[in-house]
């Protein structure tokens, strides 16, 4: 071979280098100076072609980019240090591949060369990568998997496992850091920390002995673990051919809760249905029986061999029709008539009256979930007892409504005559007061009148005698113009308040509507009441402009007034010397007036506000009160003259009693008074 470098034992380097399967080059001062049959095979070149290249041809383009760290290695290894790193060569074709490169010195005498190996790692890369992804996906898997799991190999070690079963099973992590531990040393570790609560009577020894057998066997077992916190772990283990183990856990805990609530509630539940004085029954979408009870039976008197779940509606409502429990008629006809109803599965109630004489009450309603029809449920009420006694409590009803409303005309004849009284009263009181009021002014006229015609008497005498003298008659002319003055003042009075009392007597007299002053109205009651105000002691001032006009009723207005007052004298004032009555009236708005009545008496107790309008309620009973002032006045005010009133009081501070009127009344005329 031409070219090539002469060294000893050419036939035994030849041989060996040809055997080899990675390609051999021999480099000197960067030029390739042999090659053996495998590089031609690996870079897809004839020899020559190899001999007349370098190296960093030989390399892939983007390792020719990184010359300087091939050449830190060709340097590294002159001095005597082997070298060996990955390098990217490429074919003749272009395509590169993956290599595992070694460089060694080779000296003959003074000359030095370098030894090249080239291993194409393409495949080995490629078989490390995908073992990578399927590690990557197994640890992935694993760590995802919604519980513990863990590999056991034939060697009962534990080659594999996630977090979760660490976690759930509090496993120590220095057990499991460094080399995979043993399936007996994890067991053994438990046990110490006193797990395996299923295995309660066994020795530690007995447990290791079941825990270990349990894994050597050759099938797959399924057993619940019981944890020292109380947690409940479902342990699954499956054998893997050729020996080991694949362990599942799952922390059912919450889950057996459930089962054991459930059972609770079922128990509960079929207590209740068992214990219900109704009737029940389920039924599916299908019309098939779903669920009874034993009240379902007994009212409607199935027999129990003719009810199992799944039983069809229609042939329930067969045996129903045989029977004559739906009447007369085609049994057929009767079953489809009902059956074709059951199918809407509409909620109904109805009463129905069986052969027997007993009135059920049959009340269903739709089952629903999620929008979704899912059954019916029905409950038979045998009700009766329940309708005998609705028919005698009607009975005594219409008895008990017929005595109520004969005791109610005797009540409000009575309340009548009590009205009626209480009116009279207040009539005789008026008639009283405006006596007293009138003999003032009229005494005092027939007193100056009497005197008048004394002195009239002595002047005549006078004149007749012919003793006249002129300061006689300036004298009595001046006492006969002071008298008539006298007279006539009081006269007037007399007149004034006889108007008054006859305008105040007309108008409750008669509860005829008219359109009057309302500050005339209240001056002319209070002038009829003013003997009694006097003799109370009371001072009464009354603050209403002149251009308030009503149409209205005057006389009941009048009699409010007058209940005020009355109300006012027996209640307000008691032990409180100084008292005092305010009358006021402002217009809120254009078509009402507001009136008031305030004084500063002792006031309604917070518990009496409520019942001061209610008929006969008083806290003077025999002393004055008939409980029926206040309730007139509430009635007049609310009723007749269409308004409202309330009371404002403190216990001590006085009251206030607020009416709105409407300047117009909205009703007709009442007609005469009773």
């Amino acid at each position: 071979m031409s070219g090539k470098v002469e060294v000893s034992g050419v036939a035994l380097y030849r041989a060996m280098v040809d055997q080899a399967l990675d390609a051999v080059l021999v480099l000197e001062d960067g030029a390739v100076r042999d090659s053996n049959l495998a590089a031609t095979t690996m870079f897809c070149l004839s020899e020559e072609q190899i001999l007349s290249s370098t190296f960093m041809q030989l390399s892939s383009a983007s390792q020719r980019e990184a010359q300087h760290t091939f050449e830190m290695h060709m340097g590294l290894a002159m001095q005597g240090q082997p070298q060996r790193f990955e390098w990217s060569c490429c074919r003749a074709d272009g395509s590169s591949f993956a290599s595992e490169v070694s460089l060694g010195l080779l000296e003959d005498g003074a000359r030095k060369m370098l030894i090249v190996t080239v291993r194409d790692i393409t495949a080995c890369q490629y078989a490390e990568r995908s073992a990578y992804h399927k590690g990557e996906k197994l640890r992935v898997l694993l760590e995802n998997f919604p519980g513990g799991v863990s590999l056991i190999d034939e060697n009962l070690r534990v080659v594999a496992w996630n977090s979760e079963l660490l976690r759930m099973l509090d496993l120590p992590a220095a057990l499991f850091d460094g080399q995979p531990p043993l399936a007996r040393e994890v067991f053994e570790a438990n046990i110490r920390r006193g797990e395996y609560g299923e295995f309660s009577n066994a020795s530690d020894e007995e447990k290791l002995a079941k825990l270990m057998a349990i894994i050597q066997s050759d099938t797959p077992y399924t057993y619940e673990r019981l944890r020292s916190d109380g947690s409940i772990i479902e342990v699954r283990g499956v054998p893997v051919e050729g020996g080991g183990f694949v362990t599942t856990c799952m922390d059912v805990t919450a889950k057996r809760r459930i089962e054991i609530e459930f059972r609770k509630q079922s128990l509960f539940l079929k207590a209740v249905l068992a214990h219900m004085p109704q009737g029940l029954s389920v039924f599916d979408e299908q019309l098939k029986l779903y669920l009874w009870n034993q009240g379902f039976l007994d009212v409607l008197d199935y027999h129990p061999d003719t009810i199992y779940q799944g039983v069809a509606f229609e042939d329930l409502l067969r045996i129903m029709a045989e029977r004559g429990e739906y009447g007369e008629g085609d049994i057929e006809e009767l079953i489809a008539t009902r059956l074709q109803l059951a199918r809407q599965f509409q909620a109904h109630e109805f009463e129905r009256t069986r052969p027997n004489a007993h009135t059920h009450l049959v009340q269903g309603k739709p089952i629903h979930e999620n929008g979704k029809l899912q059954g019916f449920v029905t409950t038979y009420t045998d009700i009766t007892e329940l309708k005998k006694v609705q028919t005698a409590l009607s009975k005594a009803n219409a008895l008990l409504e017929q005595n109520i409303a004969e005791r109610t005309t005797e009540l409000r004849h009575t309340q009548d005559d009590l009205m009626r009284s209480e009116k009279l009263a207040a009539m005789g009181a008026l008639v009283a007061s405006v006596a007293h009021e009138l003999n003032t002014p009229i005494g005092n006229s027939l007193l100056t009148a009497s005197t008048l015609h004394a002195r009239t008497r002595e002047f005549a005498q006078k004149i007749s005698d012919g003793n006249i003298l002129r300061s006689d008659l300036a004298a009595y002319l001046q006492a006969a113009q002071h008298a008539s003055e006298l007279i006539e003042h009081g006269l007037n009075n007399a007149a004034d308040l006889v108007a008054s009392f006859k305008q105040v007597a007309v108008d409750q007299a008669s509860s005829k509507r008219r359109r009057f002053q309302l500050n005339k109205v209240c001056h002319d009651v209070i002038a009829t009441m003013m003997a009694k105000i006097r003799q109370a002691g009371l001072q009464i001032s009354v603050d209403i402009p002149e251009h308030i006009e009503l149409d209205s009723f005057p006389g009941p207005l009048d009699q409010v007034i007058c209940n005020l007052i009355d109300n006012a004298i027996l209640h307000a004032f008691e032990g409180k010397p100084d008292g005092q009555i305010w009358i006021s009236a402002i217009l809120p708005g254009q078509d009402r007036v507001e009136l008031r009545f305030d004084d500063n008496g002792i006031g309604i107790p917070a518990e009496n506000l409520g019942r001061v309008f209610d008929p006969f309620f008083t806290t003077k009973l025999g002393q004055g009160g008939t409980g029926l002032g206040m309730n007139i006045v509430y009635n007049i005010i609310t009723s007749l003259l269409g308004g409202d009133i309330r009371i404002e009081s403190e216990e001590g501070a006085g009251a206030s009693f607020i009416m709105q009127i409407p300047l117009v009344a909205t009703v007709n005329d009442t007609g005469p008074a009773d």
